[in-house]
């Protein structure tokens, strides 16, 4: 949408100031023009700690992070989510990104699975403390997100020595059930707190599960998904080898799951 909505900074814009005030009236702006269109989920805002730039190539987040401060990303993303809340009247849902965090993989989960190298201890001093700001219910709900977009990156802290074979934690039900456990995360798990995948289309899923280019099963991968604690398949780009569209690729899973 490039007409009739606010042009809005971008998160490291936001993240500069310093100040909850402007990540607030960010959100406030965004959630009462998402809320006047119909639009009743926000895939956002991004949690994550831009802990390792990456000043060569493709793999940087650029500006789609609020910063390099755990602290403050979790500041912020906080502010910012109380403002799409109060701007919406709680009827846009929102669900941050990209959980437990991509500010350190070694690229962009985009075209490739990436890595996160990083012990537990790391894990939950620097990337998941953003998220365990915005998943505190004993603050009440104002700045709980209602979900959290799992990333298809692996985590060594979590999944162990990493192996070209070794799954994404979107697909690894251990893994997503330890991170889940944590005292710090499991109130909010326990009260309707949503996982979300993400795209199971994209490029670096094709490649893990069909490395030879023989047969992408779309089906199966969904199912893998929701096996791993995925409660909602975000399947925009997805599309089975055979099938004429992603219209089709969907139909055809519902009738599978079903």
């Amino acid at each position: 949408l490039l007409h009739g909505v606010t042009n809005l900074p971008n998160q490291m814009t936001i993240g500069a100031t310093w100040e909850t005030a402007q990540a607030r009236a960010a959100g406030t702006l965004l959630g009462t023009e998402l809320e006047a269109l119909g639009i009743n989920m926000l895939i956002g805002p991004s949690l994550d700690v831009l802990d390792i730039p990456h000043t060569e190539g493709r793999y940087d987040l650029g500006v789609r992070t609020f910063g390099g401060n755990s602290y403050w990303v979790g500041k912020l993303g906080k502010a910012y989510i109380e403002g799409v809340q109060a701007g919406s009247a709680n009827r846009v849902a929102v669900i941050a990104t990209h959980f437990p965090g991509s500010g350190s993989s070694d690229r962009q989960p985009v075209e490739e699975i990436a890595t996160v190298r990083k012990s537990f201890e790391q894990l939950i001093n620097v990337e998941l403390a953003p998220f365990f700001k915005v998943t505190n219910i004993e603050q009440g709900q104002s700045g709980v997100v209602d979900g959290l977009l799992l990333s298809h990156i692996r985590y060594q802290g979590v999944q162990g020595n990493i192996q070209p074979s070794t799954k994404p934690i979107s697909f690894d039900p251990a893994a997503v059930d330890q991170i889940m456990n944590l005292p710090e995360m499991s109130p909010w798990r326990a009260t309707g707190g949503l996982i979300v995948s993400d795209d199971l289309g994209s490029e670096s899923i094709r490649k893990f599960v069909d490395p030879l280019n023989t047969g992408f099963d779309a089906r199966q991968v969904a199912r893998t998904a929701l096996m791993a604690g995925n409660d909602l398949l975000y399947m925009g780009n997805i599309l089975a080898t055979g099938d004429e569209d992603n219209y089709t690729t969907v139909v055809r899973t519902i009738d599978y799951f079903i």
